[in-house]
């Protein structure tokens, strides 16, 4: 049966689709446009040293986060269809010697860099979601290996991905319209993944069109009244796995609509406002560096928090001993899934870690939080739903005014302890935030625990010399034989 649009209906789109065209100043060219020209007149040599720098971090923490997801569920359950599914050798699972079509490397390598919720996000100005630019850094890399690229193309069209997931960010707030901000990777990374097939600009703005019309990530999995299910790390993969073959199909001659933004643009409602500036000023102001290289496999918001029971910890505080745990912070960690009734009983890993109650609890049991902190369902177990039980959340005015007109993730955290102590804890800005980054000590510190038990002692060190140092495609075989952990 045909479905057909009611006049009025396809008026007011059509209307807001030209109230938003008529805001920008290049009118005579798409955002699709816009973007597949940023993505095909980059070069190595005219990106800043300090974004490129920037990029070669982002890049080994992206691949020490999947590595650090080997052994979860999901990623062996989408191993094994992928092996299964088999196909050409094109690109390799991260972890394995095994090789198969890129776009189920990218299906595969997408779920572990996710998985944990311990890689990168793009930070915001103002308050809000943001997205993950390195959730589209599995398909480029599986490209780059099929196509034999050199290691600075990688990174050139890893720069290229960051930017435009950057600018889409600050120009389209996703989450307020219902979106998943991941929607971000299906939007824009067809256009850098068409530069790696060697496609032009023009197959690739089809491309982008191809991705928008199919693969829009609705925002069904984080809502603070539910349990957080396996998708949260598996919709990465499976965006990814889409994003290729639109990519590629629009290098065989497939068309979409060059306008496809646009169009989704005024599908999802004009509220708030949206501005075409950043877009149309990339290659002008950089993005990359701007990116949270978390210190902790949790949520964004709860980052402080966790830093702030750490703190605690190492003050001499103790879990057996605190009487009162009282966290004021701004409503998306006091708040939202991380501070929702469910977040105080948590029922999966993905749930765990967005859950504030629990990363305090684990942060101030054992003095850190890595992956470990939650093998073995430790929230199940009455110790740590005890420890749950005494965490106050409040929610202070005055820290929400300051995550919207600054970005502050900032909290204080008070433990009265049961001898009448009182000792207290206050995070400015969480450590990884661009304001307050890791240093190289640190950021190798992460990739460590992210790899223990899986990988022999030298290789964190290893990674991270072959990301500062990657320029050419051999050293992208050596990167990605550097990543194996199983036989083959």
């Amino acid at each position: 049966m045909r479905r057909f649009i009611p006049d009025s209906v396809l008026g007011s789109v059509l209307d807001a689709k030209n109230n938003f065209m008529a805001q920008g100043k290049q009118t005579s060219r798409t955002f699709a446009q816009i973007t597949s020209d940023f993505t095909f007149g980059l070069n190595y040599d005219s990106i800043p040293a300090e974004v490129m720098t920037a990029a070669r971090r982002h890049l080994a923490d992206s691949i020490a986060c999947a590595l650090g997801a080997y052994d979860t569920e999901a990623a062996r359950v989408v191993r094994n269809y992928a092996i299964e599914k088999g196909g050409r050798g094109d690109a390799t699972i991260l972890g394995t010697e095994r090789k198969v079509p890129a776009g189920l490397a990218a299906l595969v390598n997408g779920t572990m860099v996710r998985y944990l919720d311990a890689n990168d996000i793009f930070v915001l100005s103002r308050g809000g979601a943001s997205g993950h630019c390195s959730d589209g850094t599995p398909g480029l890399l599986a490209l780059a290996e099929q196509s034999q690229r050199s290691g600075e193309e990688l990174l050139t069209c890893l720069v290229a991905s960051y930017e435009l997931q950057g600018a889409l960010a600050e120009t389209f707030h996703f989450r307020e319209r219902g979106l998943h901000p991941l929607t971000s990777v299906a939007w824009v990374v067809p256009i850098v993944a068409a530069r790696l097939m060697g496609a032009t600009p023009v197959e690739a703005v089809h491309a982008c069109g191809l991705s928008i019309a199919t693969s829009t990530v609705l925002n069904t999995w984080l809502r603070p009244a539910r349990t957080i299910p396996m998708i949260k790390g598996v919709a990465v993969g499976l965006v990814l796995e889409r994003v290729l073959e639109a990519a590629a199909l629009a290098t065989l001659g497939v068309t979409a609509t060059e306008d496809a933004f646009e169009t989704a643009f005024s599908c999802f409602g004009s509220a708030p406002a949206m501005d075409p500036t950043p877009v149309e000023q990339l290659g002008r102001t950089w993005r990359t560096s701007r990116n949270m290289i978390k210190r902790y496999p949790a949520q964004i918001n709860t980052q402080a928090a966790v830093e702030a029971a750490i703190g605690l910890y190492q003050n001499g505080a103790r879990a057996d001993r605190v009487r009162r745990l009282i966290l004021y912070g701004h409503r998306n960690v006091c708040g939202d899934v991380q501070g929702s009734p469910q977040a105080f009983a948590p029922a999966s890993r993905e749930a765990a870690d967005h859950s504030t109650p629990y990363v305090i609890a684990m942060a101030l049991l054992r003095g850190r939080l890595t992956s470990r902190e939650y093998d073995g369902a430790p929230w199940e177990t009455a110790e740590v739903k005890a420890l749950m039980a005494k965490i106050e959340l409040i929610e202070e005015p005055a820290r929400n005014r300051a995550l919207d007109a600054e970005g502050m993730l900032g909290v204080r955290l008070v433990a009265e302890l049961t001898d009448g102590r009182v000792k207290e804890i206050t995070v400015q800005q969480p450590k990884g935030h661009p304001d307050a980054p890791l240093s190289d000590a640190e950021l190798r510190e992460k990739i460590t625990w992210l790899l223990e038990g899986l990988a022999p002692a030298h290789v964190p060190g290893r990674l991270l010399e072959i990301c500062n140092q990657l320029s050419t495609a051999e050293d992208i075989q050596q990167l990605i034989e550097t990543c194996k952990l199983t036989p083959a």
